[in-house]
């Protein structure tokens, strides 16, 4: 989109300029400070570590971006919204690559309390992703080919993390598992069955960080896939991270957010106590959870997301913006187009080795073959 003179007029300067030679610096994932791509020049700031939690009663007095430092960016083909500073034009959405449009509506935009850096380059990330196409063996040889560096874009992904210390009463009934050997007709079985047990009591539990994803760009079965986050790499928010990424705005309020948060905490609650009787399902049992104390905060955390077009279609791969426990690796996930032509290659080859073991049969006149079909009726039928 071409912007107007007013709209052009309204950008102010959010780029950290390097002091050598006033070129703009990004964040450098690599030496975690602020890098000049023109001169190699880096700049340290401060990374505080001192992440706090927000009490509920802040739920209405989050601070704002300053409505001149950043825009939002939508995206008319997939909805995508996405936040960035307005001087760095943003031209495509990471999530299909279509041009996406600026949003002047950036009064209700909240700063978040903390964030996670990016510790991969989108170098290392390409990588990472270059691997996990390698392995989709029914993918197009295409899809499956180098990931080129700048396929990948960096994204900060918002999520809420709640916080609680919780006391449960419960009572009803669980269920365990056990066999038994019965006799009947002169036959001996063994059956399986569920002894029922009468339980109650009372049972606390301790919530750290359970994580909501804050939109829906990112599928939940995907978001879950990237995590864990671990605590230690948890900085206190600063604009100096965000140079050179661009971050997703929350469209799931808070409230509504704990909401979730609530019924995955009463799972576990509900797990533990099956644990706590050795059981294995539930029968009856009512649980009434009662919250001592809870807190949340609002945070970001790195995600590099990959848009591939296939027959008219867009398939997402995600990598996580930091490394595993081994340094080496990254969690990557999402879809894969597939090549119909290889699926049909490999249903035929199967074809002709089934084909081929039963001629092999019928040639050493160990078996009939029509015996061997007996549980692939359609197969045979079909090679008939």
């Amino acid at each position: 989109e071409i912007m107007d003179d007013n709209r052009l007029k309204q950008q102010k300067s959010f780029q950290h300029k390097c002091p050598n030679c006033g070129a703009t610096l990004r964040f450098d994932p690599a030496s975690g400070s602020l890098l000049c791509d023109h001169c190699g020049g880096k700049v340290q700031f401060d990374q505080s570590v001192d992440v706090q939690e927000r009490d509920f009663s802040d739920l209405a007095t989050f601070s704002r971006w300053d409505d001149g430092d950043v825009a939002t960016y939508r995206c008319y083909n997939c909805g995508a919204v996405t936040v960035a500073p307005r001087t760095a034009i943003a031209t495509t959405c990471p999530y299909c690559n279509s041009p996406v449009v600026i949003d002047d509506k950036t009064g209700s935009l909240v700063k978040p309390d903390s964030l996670i850096p990016f510790q991969l380059t989108a170098k290392q990330a390409a990588q990472q992703l270059s691997r996990w196409r390698k392995r989709r063996l029914f993918a197009p040889n295409k899809f499956r080919k180098h990931t080129r560096e700048d396929s990948v874009k960096g994204v900060f992904v918002p999520a809420w993390t709640f916080d609680a210390t919780t006391t449960s009463s419960y009572n009803g009934t669980v269920g365990i598992r056990k066999t038994r050997t019965v006799r009947r007709n002169g036959k001996t079985y063994t059956e399986s069955y569920i002894d029922w047990v009468p339980v109650s009591g009372v049972i606390d539990n301790t919530f750290d960080d359970v994580f909501i994803r804050a939109n829906g760009n990112i599928p939940e079965k995907y978001f879950r896939a990237l995590q864990p986050f671990p605590k230690q790499n948890y900085r206190v928010y600063s604009n100096e991270f965000v140079a050179g990424y661009i971050a997703d705005h929350y469209t799931l309020e808070p409230l509504d957010a704990f909401s979730q948060a609530k019924m995955q905490m009463e799972q576990k609650i509900r797990r533990d106590i099956l644990w706590r009787y050795g059981a294995d399902v539930e029968g009856t049992l009512n649980v009434e959870m009662r919250f001592l104390s809870k807190s949340f905060k609002y945070m970001m955390v790195p995600v590099y997301v990959a848009a591939t077009k296939y027959n008219k279609k867009v398939y997402n791969q995600y990598v996580s913006g930091i490394f595993s426990d081994d340094k080496q690796h990254s969690k990557v996930c999402g879809k894969a187009p597939v090549s119909p032509w290889k699926v049909l290659l490999t249903v035929l080859a199967g074809i002709a080795v089934i084909a081929g073991i039963v001629l092999l049969y019928n040639y050493l006149g160990d078996s009939n073959p029509v015996d061997i079909w007996e549980d692939f009726p359609e197969w045979y039928s079909f090679l008939k």
